[in-house]
This record gives structure tokens, sequence and C-alpha cells, in this order.
């Protein structure tokens, strides 16, 4: 990325700069799209004057995702619509489809349902021609959605019913049992009453015998729910009752609500009448704990979203003591100037703070003393005009001063988010040394609190994913000081045991912070993993962060113990375990920060939490760990929506 950036400040011919302009905006559209929208701007200015255009569809439909990441929904139907009289210039069916579907998809979320209905339909046409079986029954399946909301039902149900043939041809399990649900639901809400529980009866049997997920879970309340609907109590209640159990074992606290709801009608019916309240108080205690939990765990956000551009620095990782040595130099320097560029960062502000209130006060005291000038002797006001004039020049000086400030406190914290990128390890060489891996790294601010290490000694390979206290400039300090630490336990000291570094990672945090003095709470939650590749075995040693592994068609939450490195929990009380597991082939293993869980967003506005990422990541598994990533990515920036970012978000994929 920086050698791209460089590359802007020297002379080179206009089609390579437009090129440069295009990766810059696709790389940092969804990451960072205040600065892809940056370069994307200048991009297109100089394709439209160079008549480039292909290159301004690409860029105009790039701007149009990067104002969809701001939540700016009329920016990106504006670039979206722009993209699309392009392409029906070109003979493209393609990406005239897709480009049709992006402007349907802006259209349904800003509550255009008609205009979105053209549009998916004008998609689908194309498709058709085009011969593209699994994107008809997508956009399909999205029309019968569309057409359900704008109770248009009969439409609707013939989209469902064309979906199950394709899927059906297709053999796409999760398409055919949600094909057979959405039939089944249009029938128990408009249709035939007995035809609902024929379908969800069906789609219940589609789904695999030993699947554990939310889809299953929601099928078996709404069969339930069509037998009350048909007075078949006694099977309405047997099926209440599996929902239940179900749901608990994948946590849909949402189902068991409902299924309790509809065990009270159930026993109001036959006459239990105890049985019902007592039924109907778990409905409403779920209810109101679910209200309840949504409110309180509401919080405000303290810092802006800066959006700004990102670099990333080769650091070569050397192997001989002496080599290693030269790096930790490098480090520690890098993290002096980051500590030099904060303490600068933090006069300016107490600087500009303080000239603020003067100006203030000095401005208000001249306002008021000429407006009582001009009440006594409106004849003053002429002999005065020219010293009130100085008088405001002087202001404007001063207030292009605090902007002129302002700018300098926003380049040294890009400066000081260069320097905590140069201090984490490289990706590349991370890479190397497994079979596939990935790392999803969406800091809340300019400097993240979430941080990832690396190293590797002979046949072991040590891997660690914390989160530190807070986010932002606070927690970026955490960051540079535990990784340095981590690099001083692990290679300086040379201990290989992942309790015991965890354990002197807490009693060095606690050295170093001082906590009888100052009081702070400050320390950070860690995942550490170490790889035997000469026994092809994994162990494990958590604080308040635990592991998710999937192995043999099974998966395993391997839990830390429930602590926090540093903190004020009594010293005996913190001891790290180790957990070892044999690797076997195909083996899957997840660490990640609770800020992709706690974000705010969907429909509800409520947090993502673990159950959905635990079925995100079933239905993902078989892809390669790149696209995963790019599934949970894009998956994380349509539940944000236009929300702001909750908390920094680490997330490492291994795959052995």
């Amino acid at each position: 990325m920086d050698s791209l950036q460089n590359l802007l400040n020297s002379k080179i011919e206009d089609s390579s700069r437009i090129s440069i302009y295009k990766e810059l905006l696709y790389s940092l559209s969804t990451s960072e799209p205040s600065q892809a929208i940056f370069y994307g701007q200048q991009g297109l200015e100089l394709a439209r004057k160079t008549n480039d255009q292909y290159s301004e569809i690409q860029l105009l439909n790039n701007l149009g995702i990067a104002y969809y990441g701001l939540g700016d929904y009329e920016k990106t139907l504006e670039y979206f619509l722009l993209v699309l009289d392009l392409e029906k210039d070109l003979d493209n069916l393609q990406s005239l489809s897709r480009a049709m579907n992006n402007v349907g998809i802006i259209y349904d979320e800003i509550g255009r349902l008609d205009k979105s209905a053209y549009y998916y339909e004008e998609s689908l046409k194309i498709k058709k021609s085009i011969d593209d079986s699994l994107g008809i029954s997508n956009t399909m399946s999205n029309l019968g959605l569309l057409y359900m909301k704008m109770e248009k039902t009969e439409i609707a149900i013939n989209y469902f019913r064309q979906c199950y043939k394709i899927d059906k041809k297709l053999n796409d399990a999760v398409g055919i049992y949600n094909s057979l649900h959405n039939i089944g639901i249009y029938h128990k809400d408009y249709g035939t009453k007995d035809s609902a529980v024929y379908y969800i009866e069906k789609a219940l049997l589609a789904v695999p015998k030993d699947e554990k997920n939310y889809d299953k879970t929601y099928i078996i309340k709404s069969l339930a729910e069509s037998y009350l609907t048909v007075n078949k109590y006694s099977k309405a209640e047997n099926y209440f009752e599996k929902a239940i159990q179900s749901a608990k074992e994948v946590e849909a606290l949402d189902v068991i609500k409902e299924s309790y709801k509809g065990l009270s009608e159930i026993y109001e019916y036959n006459n239990q009448f105890e049985k019902s309240l007592i039924a109907y108080k778990k409905y409403k205690a779920l209810n109101d704990s679910i209200f309840n939990q949504d409110f309180n765990n509401k919080v405000s956000q303290l810092e802006k979203n800066f959006e700004i551009q990102s670099k990333e620095k080769e650091i070569q990782l050397l192997t001989n003591e002496a080599e290693i040595t030269n790096l930790q130099l490098i480090r520690r320097r890098n993290s002096n100037y980051f500590l030099m560029a904060l303490g600068i960062l933090l006069a300016i502000v107490a600087f500009v703070s303080y000239n603020r209130y003067i100006i203030k006060n000095r401005s208000n005291r001249l306002l008021k003393q000429k407006n009582e000038e001009i009440n006594h002797q409106k004849s003053e006001i002429k002999e005065n005009r020219d010293e009130i004039e100085a008088q405001r020049d002087s202001i404007l000086e001063q207030k292009l001063a605090l902007e002129e400030a302002s700018s300098e406190i926003m380049k040294s914290i890009w400066y000081a988010q260069n320097i905590q990128q140069a201090i984490l390890p490289d990706l590349k060489q991370i890479k190397a040394v497994f079979h596939e891996f990935f790392l999803l790294y969406m800091p809340k601010s300019i400097v993240s609190g979430d941080f990832y290490w690396f190293t590797k000694k002979k046949d072991k390979i040590f891997f660690a994913l914390a989160d530190c206290t807070g986010h932002g400039i606070p927690g970026a300090f955490m960051t540079v000081m535990a990784n340095d630490l981590l690099n001083s336990i692990v290679i300086q000291q040379d201990e290989n045991d992942c309790a015991k570094i965890l354990n002197l990672l807490d009693e060095a945090v606690l050295n170093s912070l001082q906590y009888k003095e100052n009081s702070s709470n400050d320390g950070l939650d860690i995942a550490l993993l170490c790889i035997d590749l000469k026994k092809q075995q994994l162990t494990f040693s958590g604080a308040s962060m635990d592991l998710l592994v999937y192995q043999q068609n099974d998966w395993k939450t391997i839990k830390g113990e429930r602590f926090s490195i540093g903190g004020f929990k009594e010293q005996d009380l913190k001891q790290a375990k180790n957990i070892k597991l044999n690797l076997k082939e195909d083996t899957h293993i997840y660490m990640y920060s609770d800020g992709y869980v706690d974000q705010f967003g969907g429909r509800e506005d409520k947090k993502f939490m673990r159950k959905r990422l635990k079925s995100l990541l079933d239905e993902i598994k078989i892809l390669p760990l790149e696209q995963q990533k790019v599934k949970l990515e894009k998956a994380m920036i349509e539940w944000k929506g236009n929300q702001e970012q909750t908390d920094d978000i680490a997330f490492a994929g291994i795959r052995i």
C-alpha cells in the first residue's frame, strides 16, 4: 500500500496512475471507506478526462460500495445508477446483471420495494438468458421474500416453488430446506394450513440428521405452530418441546420464548391452567430478559471512526541470535517513536483546548463590551469600526491556527498507526508456515487495542491473539507493551510452555503497570497456542479467550481460564493451564476477540453473538480460508450497517 501511495508522488503515465487509484479504492472500500473515497474520486476525475470508460465503471461501482460501508445509501444509489447507465451501452450481460442487482439491493434497503422488485426482475431476465442456475435461484429467493414484504403472496409462492425445483436439481441441501420452509410459511400465513404442515415437515426431513443450527431449530418451531393452526394440540405440544430442547443447544432464545408462548396456549385450551400460567411466566421472563439485555448492553460511542489509509511494512524475521537481537532493537526504537508521537499529540491537544478556552472568553467579553457601547452611544460605532474589524481579523487568524493544529494532530495519529503496523508480525511469513491462514484485522479507530504475535523456534510455531483493555490510543499503548513482553519471555528467556508464558506475562504486566500505586485495572485477554510440527500436537492456553476447533466433522470450544492478564484478581487464583490436542488432517482453528461477537447491528440492533458466528463458520467451513475471511468480513459489514463499530476486531483462522 505504501509503495502504491509513493508512486502517486512520482511522474507516471495517466493509465498507470488510474490503475493505482483503482487498486487503492478496491482494497480500502470495505475496511476504510473514507480513504477509499478520497482515492476513488481522484481516479474517477482522471478516467473521465482520458475517456477510459472501463475504468470509470470500475471506479463508480467501488465508490458506491465505499459509501455503502459508510451507510450513505443515497450516495450509493447515485453511483450504482451511473454504473447501470454506462453498462447498458456495453455488451457484457454478466456485469449488467450485477449492476441491476446492486441497484435492487439499495432500493430494498431504503424501503422502495417497488423499485427493488423491478431491478431484481430485470437482473433475473439476464441471468436466465445466460443460464446462471445458482444466480437464478438466489435472485428468485430474494424476490419471493421481497414480495412477501409487499404482501403479493401469490407471486412470492410462485418464486419459492421455482427456487425449490432449481435447488433440488443442483442438490443444494441448504437451498432445499430453506425453500420448503418458505413455502410452508406461506401456507401457514396465507394458504392451506394442512399444506403448511406438509411442507414444513419436508423441510425438517431435508435438514441433515446430525446438524445443529438455528435454521433447524426455527423449522421445528414453525412445524409446532403449523400443528397449532390445524388444532392438533398433542403434536404441537410435542414439537414445541423439541424446539425448546434444540434451541437450548444453539442458544436460540427467541425460539425458546415463542415456544413457551405456544405451550401456554395449548395448556389453556386443555384446561391445564396452572401449567399454562407457568409456561406464560417463562415466556414473559424470557421476553423481558431479551429486552433488558438489549437495552443495557447499548454503550455510548466515545471515539470517531476515523477512516484513513493503512500500510503494510515488511519486516524480515531473522533466524540467528544476532539478527533476532537487531529486530528487537528496531521494535524498541519504533515503540519509543510511537510513545513520543503520542506525547506530542497530547501536548498539542492540551494547548489547543487552552487556546480555545481563552479565545472564547476573550470573544465573549469583547462582544458584551461592544453591545453595551452600541446601546449607550451609537455615535461611537463609526469611530471604533476599525478596531472591531482588527479584532475580528485576529479571531479569524486564531481560528485558522486551530484548524492547522487539528491537521497536525491527525498527521501525528496517522504516523502512530504506521509505527504500530511496523511492530506487528509480517502476515506473509505467518502464511508461509501454515497450510492455510487468514487474519481479519479491523481497528475501531486509527490504532488498535487488539494485536497478534508470532514466532517460530525450530519445530515449534507460537501464535497469539490478544485483546487489550480499551481501544484507540489507550489500547495501542497496551499492545506495544504486551508485544515487547511476549518477545522477551519467549525469545530472550527461551520459555516454551504456554501456561508458564501466560503466568510470566501476567507477572510482567503487573510489575510494569504498578497496580497498587495507581489503582488501574488495565490488562489483556489472550489466546496462545503452540504447534509442535514434529509431534503433530497443539498446546493451548488462554486467559478470558477461547479457541474454536473443527476436527473430523465436529466443533469443539476449548475454553481459556476465566481471568485476564493483569488486573486486581488475586495472584494465586490466576494460574494458566495447558490443554493439548492431537492434530489430524483438515483441522480448523479459529481465534477471535470479543469485538466481532459484541458488534451491534441487524434489524433489531442486537449483538452479533457467538451462536450466530458458529452458525456462519459451519456454513463456510468447506471454503478455503481466504474465502472464509471474505465471508466473515462481508457478514460483519452487512450486520453493522450504518452503526459505528463497537470495538476493535481481530479474527484469525488456521487450517492444518
